[in-house]
């Protein structure tokens, strides 16, 4: 089962410039990148690096990205969306971030979203009928968990299984569920509603022991639940960025039992 897992990169690293290199990439060239340099099969984009750009220039990464066969799969964005104070605005901005997932030949959309549990019914309320507007992109949404403050795993559930369909799932990270205090409960619990988990890497020590939680832990978890979606690779570390992917890479392989990249 773990070789339908498909690995995929969650991008933000790409606003860094290359190491050694001192340039950044420029847009058209990173889903090349990610197939040759990094051996990902599948790029995720953050909002930051679309900003500004039209039309004819997303449709543009699409083409380019489905030509080295590495997809853009996934457009997420890090600042929560106000579906409890402001439902109207966070409605706007989930359309025109859905919009631009459809040019990017995006099948989902990721976000947060500012949710106290007391409000979980309006939320869910609000964000059913947000997630139906999505629908004329043919773009699916995906919660992602907050880190600080620390979204609870329930809160994430509730929110899904109340908005339901087939339209809404979650995107939990490594890094949330190790916030819990409670990883391998946290994604025992999320797993199931979840389309893609973001693999949260901070670094390695000596011994090719991952900084900060067991990951080794974490993937076996997942694999012991039957998991077999997309994984997307999030450096966080200090070090040489690319480097560190490209070790995270091989080491999800040898955690999953497989060597060769495409799903």
């Amino acid at each position: 089962m773990s070789n339908q897992i498909l690995l995929s990169l969650s991008g933000s690293c790409l606003l860094q410039p290359i190491p050694r290199k001192g340039t950044k990439l420029n847009l058209l060239d990173m889903p090349q990148f990610v197939a040759e340099e990094l051996e990902l099969r599948g790029l995720n984009l953050p909002v930051e690096l679309i900003r500004g750009q039209n039309a004819a220039m997303l449709e543009k990464v699409r083409d380019q990205a489905d030509r080295v066969h590495c997809p853009c799969l996934i457009l997420y964005q890090d600042e929560p969306l106000d579906f409890h104070g402001n439902p109207e605005g966070a409605t706007a901005t989930l359309k025109n971030l859905g919009r631009a997932a459809k040019m990017l030949g995006c099948g989902e959309l990721a976000v947060r979203v500012n949710c106290p549990s007391e409000s979980i019914l309006s939320v869910s309320a609000a964000m059913k009928s947000a997630v139906a507007v999505l629908q004329q992109f043919e773009v699916n949404l995906l919660i992602r968990p907050s880190v600080k403050p620390v979204d609870s795993p329930e809160v994430l559930m509730e929110l899904v299984k109340r908005i339901g369909g087939f339209h809404i799932s979650a995107m939990p990270s490594f890094a949330n569920a190790h916030a819990t205090g409670n990883g391998t409960e946290t994604l025992r619990k999320l797993a199931p509603y979840s389309a893609a988990i973001e693999v949260t890497i901070a670094g390695f020590n000596k011994d090719g022991g991952h900084l900060g939680y067991n990951l080794d832990e974490y993937i076996e978890s997942l694999l012991t639940l039957g998991y077999v979606n997309k994984l997307s690779i999030h450096w966080c570390g200090t070090t040489n960025w690319v480097q560190g992917i490209q070790k995270s890479r091989e080491r999800l392989m040898e955690l999953i039992g497989r060597e060769d990249p495409v799903a």
